[in-house]
């Protein structure tokens, strides 16, 4: 059994990008690079590097293929022990099946020997060294594992809680202005319904006048509905004399001719009719207003006249 320290990293986005895996030795082993194994004990394997998640790749797929990779070819050693004080290495017999003397028992797998005697006055002492280290191997590699998971962990805390404290206080920031402006809304608002309570105040009183106003000529009207038509509105503004309905017809009648010459600009300009068209209706309409002109010149003339005699 081989006891072989791994670090699996997942990517923010796992399962999408294939996870990273790390070999991780301890004080006393050393990574043996080979050709799915760097010095760095970065892991290369195709099926790392055809991950995909539709086909069924997972992490117990990948952990199944490590063991089945490293038990093949184990990507760690044990360190030279020179530094180390010397110990007795115990003696085991030929045995089978059972052990190979040069992998004395405790270093990260199995040794049965059914057949050999083992002297019991000769105490392995524990020893740390060796390619498995048993327990505590595995316990540095929970260790190492966990602190990674933490870190891990810890990070994507602070990331989310630096974005939520970031998107929040961007949103009270939003809020806080809003409430300025609600706030000088209000006295807007306040200055508007003033202004509106005056000119309710007076609409009413307009409408007081009108209702008086129309009360009077109600009475007016029907006092006077009863009045010959000679005495209609009309018939009170006509002139009295043969000279002033003169001049009021030649005075109507220029204003008539202002009128049209003035449209007929007005349809010059919008493209109604063309310069030739306009010319020509305009001769034509100043000579009459010359006529009218010079005919109330005379009827002034005589009017005065009269008002002398």
């Amino acid at each position: 059994t081989y006891n072989i320290p791994v670090n699996i990293w997942l990517h923010a986005d796992y399962p999408t990008q294939a996870p990273i895996v790390l070999v991780t030795p301890t004080r006393d082993m050393q990574i043996k690079p080979s050709k799915i194994v760097d010095n760095n004990g970065r892991v290369y394997l195709p099926y790392l590097h055809e991950w995909k998640p539709s086909a069924g790749h997972d992490l117990i797929s990948l952990v199944n293929i490590l063991c089945m990779e490293f038990s093949s070819s184990p990507p760690l050693f044990a360190r030279s022990a020179t530094a180390a004080p010397a110990r007795p290495k115990p003696t085991y017999n030929q045995g089978y099946p059972g052990y190979t003397p040069n992998n004395p028992p405790g270093i990260g797998w199995n040794v049965s020997n059914p057949g050999g005697n083992r002297p019991p006055q000769q105490q392995q002492p524990p020893t740390t060294s060796g390619f498995g280290q048993g327990t505590m191997a595995r316990e540095d590699t929970q260790v190492i594992i966990l602190n990674s998971m933490i870190s891990k962990v810890e990070e994507d805390l602070r990331k989310r809680y630096q974005s939520f404290v970031s998107r929040y206080e961007a949103e009270m920031n939003a809020l806080r202005q809003q409430e300025q402006e609600l706030l000088a809304g209000t006295e807007q608002i306040a200055d508007i319904l003033e202004k509106v309570e005056i000119e309710k105040t007076k609409i009413r009183e307009t409408i007081e006048l009108f209702k008086s106003k129309d009360g009077e000529l109600r009475e007016f009207l029907s006092q006077h509905e009863k009045q010959t038509e000679e005495d209609m509105v009309d018939k009170q503004i006509e002139p009295k004399t043969a000279l002033f309905k003169q001049y009021l017809n030649l005075y109507a009648e220029e204003s008539a001719l202002d009128d049209a010459i003035y449209y007929l600009a007005e349809a010059l300009r919008n493209d109604v009719i063309n310069i030739q068209v306009f010319l020509r209706n305009v001769r034509t309409l100043a000579r009459k207003k010359f006529m009218v002109r010079a005919l109330m010149n005379k009827v002034r003339e005589q009017t005065n006249k009269c008002e002398i005699k």
